[in-house]
């Protein structure tokens, strides 16, 4: 037994259609801005060149219903919270006009253009008589005319060339396919605020193992500096038995008769200086920390050590940008 409910369940929706209108009575303020930029030519309209238009190239004839399907798509864009914006960027020093839908903070442009077809080109006049006069003056075979199918979706030249395109067919016109295309920008945002997402989130683990690292180059740093001070000080304090020792056996050695004067300076001196290197004869203290900085920790810290911002301030103190990437050493 199939349950029916549950199968329409998992079933993703609809796509909503777009409705186109007939008739712009109020034309979205791009649609106003582009229709003045169109100019006078009879034959061919291109504003790819504008700022703050919708990028056009189209026949004339097909002008005013590529200017209706922009307003169906942007007018509905913007009923679902996205924005719509123009911008201008330099692309090789040259300014590169823009018009793009901002969704979830991606902005995604958009060109409208019209298809055209291969046609035998037919040699003017004038290309005739340049060629007679040069050889090697060379006339196209092809001539690209414009067909009447409409093409709406990432400009050529931009980052997301060839990623979103819907375009009039045999099977169906450029307007039925509005809500797929508004549809699969909202997915390519998504996806790329996931993937966005997914980037911070390994690169905060990856801020977090590096800080990780250096608490644990600290602390390997710390305990052998505080275990090589630890070896010289019971190094220091045999030492200065010894030198106690070698005194009371000079002194003794004459049983009991006076040494010289000389001499007697001479242990009081080797007494003196039994005392000065025996850390027993001191109240006893944690040695303080060695530097905390790179060239200090770069023997026991593997990998680029600039990485990160350097968590040790010039007085060994850990304070690194955030609290949280490591705890403290």
């Amino acid at each position: 037994m199939v349950d029916e409910e549950a199968e329409k369940a998992a079933q993703p929706p609809p796509v909503p259609t777009i409705d186109v209108p007939d008739v712009l009575g109020r034309p979205h303020q791009l649609v106003r801005a582009t229709r003045k930029a169109l100019g006078r030519s009879k034959t061919v309209v291109d504003t790819r060149g504008t700022p703050e238009v919708i990028p056009l190239h189209v026949s004339r004839e097909q002008a005013d219903r590529a200017l209706r399907i922009m307003h169906a798509l942007l007018t509905e864009a913007e009923s679902r919270g996205h924005q719509v914006e123009t911008r201008t960027d330099l692309h090789r020093g040259q300014a590169e006009h823009q018009m793009v839908i901002v969704i979830r903070g991606h902005a995604l442009p958009l060109a409208i253009t019209e298809q055209t077809t291969k046609v035998p080109h037919e040699p003017t006049a004038q290309e005739i008589r340049q060629q007679q006069r040069n050889p090697w003056t060379r006339i196209p075979k092809y001539d690209h005319e414009f067909n009447g199918r409409l093409a709406l979706g990432a400009p050529a030249r931009s980052w997301y060339q060839h990623s979103y395109t819907y375009r009039d067919s045999a099977r169906w016109t450029l307007e039925s396919r509005l809500g797929h295309l508004l549809h699969d920008l909202e997915q390519r945002a998504a996806a790329a605020e996931r993937r966005q997402r997914e980037e911070e989130l390994r690169k905060a683990e990856q801020r977090r193992r590096w800080y990780a690292a250096v608490a644990q180059a600290r602390e390997r740093q710390v305990e052998r500096h505080r275990a090589k001070v630890l070896v010289e000080q019971v190094e220091a304090q045999r030492r200065a038995d010894e030198i106690r020792a070698f005194c009371r056996a000079a002194r003794t050695r004459a049983d009991g008769a006076s040494a010289a004067a000389e001499e007697l300076e001479w242990l009081q001196w080797a007494e003196a200086y039994a005392d000065r290197i025996d850390p027993l004869c001191a109240p006893l203290g944690t040695p303080p920390d060695p530097p905390a900085s790179r060239e200090a920790l770069r023997e026991l810290l593997q990998g680029d050590l600039y990485t990160h911002p350097w968590p040790f301030d010039s007085k060994g103190r850990w304070t690194p940008p955030e609290e949280d990437v490591a705890r403290h050493p």
